[in-house]
Parts: structure tokens; C-alpha cells; sequence
């Protein structure tokens, strides 16, 4: 009990400190599950009634690998919290990155920066969820590939 007050808080801490957002954590619905070799993921709720995904890895993760967690987690993201609360970090990172590969090349649309925003380091991730598609899933190291956790189904209300 005492080391899942320390996750909380921890989680707590990061979102202030890395994400410039204040969470005050509920409920949490999974805690640690894994989502790679050196990734875990805590799905929770706050007390404003919202859904996040926490995913920090021990290695390098980007952009790109968050979105594939995500995926096989079986739940859809409603915002990609940019770290620092620079809103406009992942385009800035395609932007830079593409500029990188073709020099002389302007950015011309959202189709160019597509594949290189992909490639921005994003660990610790903070995704604000809009769903959760009746069960949380895991990535087993032994079988390679993902299973239920926990049956849990969510789905963001939207106002018009």
C-alpha cells in the first residue's frame, strides 16, 4: 500500500514538474503494467473525472513508440501532453528533424513534418485518454505480444 502512495505522488510530481499540469490522482485503474522490455505504463483518474496514461521507460522512447503503446494498449488518446507545456514541441522537433534531412528544403505542410514529429523523445509520456475500449491490455515479454489486464471501459462524454 505504501509504494502505490509513493507511484501516486511520484505521478503526481512529474506531471507538475515535466508537464506543467496539476493531477490529482483518484483512482488509479492499472498501475505498472508493462508496456515494452523497459516500459511501464499507469492507466488513472483524476478527481475532475478525466483518464490518463503515464508511460515512462527506462530507455529511449519516442514519440512513435507512445503512439504504438497506446494503440495496443486498446484505448485512444484525446491529447498528447507535450512535455514542458510547449505546445508546439512535436512540430518543432519534425521541423528541426526535417531540416536535418533536407537541408535546403522548405516545410511546406503537416504532411511533411508527419513522419519526423514521430521521432521526437517523449519519456516520460502524459496522454489525456477519450477512451477505453472495454479492457486495458499489457505487452507479455514471454509471448511477445499483448493481453487483458483488466476489463475497464471508459468513454469521454462530448459537449457540443
Amino acid at each position: 500500500m505504501r509504494e502505490e502512495i509513493f507511484d501516486d505522488i511520484a505521478i503526481e510530481k512529474a506531471g507538475q514538474e515535466k508537464f506543467g499540469l496539476t493531477l490529482d490522482i483518484a483512482e488509479v485503474v492499472v498501475r505498472g503494467v508493462q508496456t515494452g522490455i523497459a516500459s511501464k505504463a499507469t492507466v488513472f483518474k483524476t478527481t475532475n473525472g478525466q483518464v490518463w496514461l503515464y508511460i515512462v521507460s527506462h530507455s529511449t522512447q519516442l514519440f512513435d513508440d507512445v503512439q504504438k503503446i497506446v494503440n495496443r494498449m486498446n484505448v485512444e488518446a484525446e491529447l498528447y501532453v507535450p512535455p514542458h507545456g510547449e505546445t508546439d514541441y512535436f512540430n518543432r522537433i519534425g521541423r528541426e528533424k526535417f531540416k536535418v534531412m533536407f537541408p535546403g528544403k522548405p516545410v511546406r505542410s503537416e504532411e511533411d513534418l508527419r513522419y519526423y514529429k514521430k521521432l521526437a523523445l517523449y519519456n516520460p509520456a502524459l496522454i489525456r485518454l477519450s477512451k477505453i475500449k472495454g479492457e486495458v491490455r499489457a505487452y507479455d515479454p514471454q509471448g511477445k505480444g499483448w493481453h487483458k489486464v483488466k476489463d475497464y471501459a471508459y468513454s469521454k462524454i462530448k459537449t457540443i
